[in-house]
């Protein structure tokens, strides 16, 4: 009897794919389930690195072990918000200067927004939709697990009227609309960069603002052009948006757990997973080398995600800030994971850009790599990281929080904001440029960094993190939303 399907479809992003590829492996090693993984081209390779992870998890070299990889076609989601004119590297020169916060800068940044959240071309979308019905007819799958920015699955799954499931690597807040209109007074609004629990001087602003982000969306052209050509292709109901009542009956799963979100109201229907990581064995195995380096002395990670780029002066600015850390620490290392922007020029302008740390660089205590040899969260666990340096993305928070790391936030867009909210709600770290974000001040970021490591609130702030850590105990997230698919699939 042949074995029953799952299939997965993402946009090819890290930000969103992450949790799909992580779930995925654990279909994978349960070997009873075929695994299908639909996206753009470019996460095949990440499909086949999960590939390789499952056959050694398993010491099998099978097709129960391999997920099968159909190609969307088009643009990805980042390409197409890069050419729509939204990406700050196109318009600024900079990925620091996305868009400013506070009353009037959010209120520009939703209008961004809508370009980022829905890039494509009525065109393009559609034939993402229709090659995502040809998938699901094709594999027939038991349930179709989608993030939420792939409105194109969802619309082809009620076209068909198959059972699907929503994954994503965000927070209640970002999916629900809370009770007693919350969202207005009670929670920070996307993109305004406000603190939790809100002031009471925020709290018009914010209500403002959220109402001007719903008829931003409401009322966007971007929005309206989809909604025609969805209409004209036979598409029924409404273009498929993140946020939704709480009485939508969609199973949504998300990377979160209330241990580490504001206090929000969770319908239901949302199945909160925690942390959804990719696995990984330890740092000794996976890159030996690097967990020799690690072994010096405790070090700071710093990775700004998938996408961020450094351009010269934010390096300059970067270097900086480490100084401070560096000359009041002597133990203290660092790795830096820093991406050079090269369509702003070429990269030759590092090693001027880091002449104030250049001597650290050269003896070695200051590690630079454009890109991790491993995953971030294989460098946390090795006990080696004092803290970690990040720009508010989801997975690097939940990383973070996973292995009860201090944190430091540079927020730069949209949703990055709300996680430098939580990390100093929380009491696990602190946004690190709170007065220039999203640029970066050195003189800030030096303060932030000796505030979590060299000061009276470094042992707090450690304690808390390592608390929180132990609250959201052992169990996976991965592990918990494959289960809880399971669970669904059975209904």
């Amino acid at each position: 009897m042949a074995k029953p399907t799952v299939l997965f479809v993402t946009n090819q992003e890290l930000g969103q794919a992450t949790v799909v590829l992580s779930v995925a492996y654990e279909f994978l090693i349960r070997q009873s389930y075929n695994v299908h993984i639909a996206s753009s081209r470019q996460l095949e390779p990440e499909v086949s690195k999960l590939n390789a992870q499952a056959a050694r998890a398993t010491q099998l070299q099978s097709s129960s072990t391999t997920a099968n990889f159909h190609t969307l076609p088009g643009r990805t989601m980042f390409e197409a918000a890069m050419n729509r004119g939204n990406s700050s590297s196109s318009s600024s020169g900079s990925w620091f200067n996305a868009h400013n916060i506070g009353l009037f800068g959010a209120r520009q940044a939703y209008t961004m927004l809508c370009g980022v959240m829905v890039p494509w071309t009525g065109d393009e979308y559609i034939a993402v939709y229709h090659r995502c019905i040809e998938i699901i007819k094709k594999v027939q799958p038991r349930i179709v697990v989608i993030e939420p920015l792939c409105a194109q699955a969802i619309d082809a799954c009620r076209t068909l009227r198959c059972k699907y499931a929503i994954l994503s690597p965000n927070t209640v807040k970002d999916h629900v609309v809370q009770p007693m209109l919350g969202n207005l007074w009670k929670f920070p609004v996307l993109c305004s960069g406000y603190s939790f629990p809100l002031p009471w001087r925020h709290i018009l602003p914010n209500a403002f603002l959220a109402i001007c982000a719903g008829l931003t969306f409401a009322n966007s052209r971007v929005f309206k052009a989809i909604d025609e050509r969805r209409h004209a292709e036979g598409i029924t109901g409404p273009y498929p948006v993140m946020a939704s009542l709480a009485k939508n009956p969609t199973p949504l799963l998300i990377a979160s757990r209330p241990e580490i979100d504001f206090p929000c109201f969770v319908p239901d229907s949302i199945i909160s997973c925690g942390p959804i990581l990719r696995p990984c064995a330890p740092i000794n195995e996976e890159c030996p080398e690097l967990a020799e380096w690690l072994l010096r002395g405790p070090t700071v990670l710093v990775n700004l995600g998938s996408n961020v780029c450094f351009d010269r002066d934010q390096t300059r600015k970067f270097a900086h800030g480490l100084r401070m850390l560096l000359d009041a620490r002597p133990d203290i290392q660092v790795l830096w994971k820093l991406k050079p922007d090269r369509k702003v020029e070429a990269a030759l302008w590092i090693a001027e850009a880091v002449e104030g740390i250049f001597d650290e660089v050269f003896a070695g205590r200051v590690r630079i790599e454009e890109w991790l040899p491993v995953e971030p969260i294989c460098i946390l666990e090795s006990g080696q990281i004092c803290c970690m340096v990040h720009h508010g993305g989801a997975n690097s928070y939940n990383e973070a929080i996973r292995a009860g790391v201090p944190q430091i936030v540079l927020p730069v867009w949209f949703d990055t904001y709300d996680f430098a909210a939580r990390v100093e709600y929380l009491g696990v770290g602190v946004w690190g440029s709170k007065m220039s974000a999203p640029a970066i001040n050195g003189p800030e970021l030096g303060k932030a960094l000796l505030c979590v490591l060299h000061s009276n609130e470094s042992s707090t702030i450690r304690d808390q993190a390592k608390t929180i850590a132990a609250e959201i105990g052992f169990s996976e997230g991965r592990v918990v939303a494959c289960e809880k698919l399971l669970e669904l699939i059975e209904r």
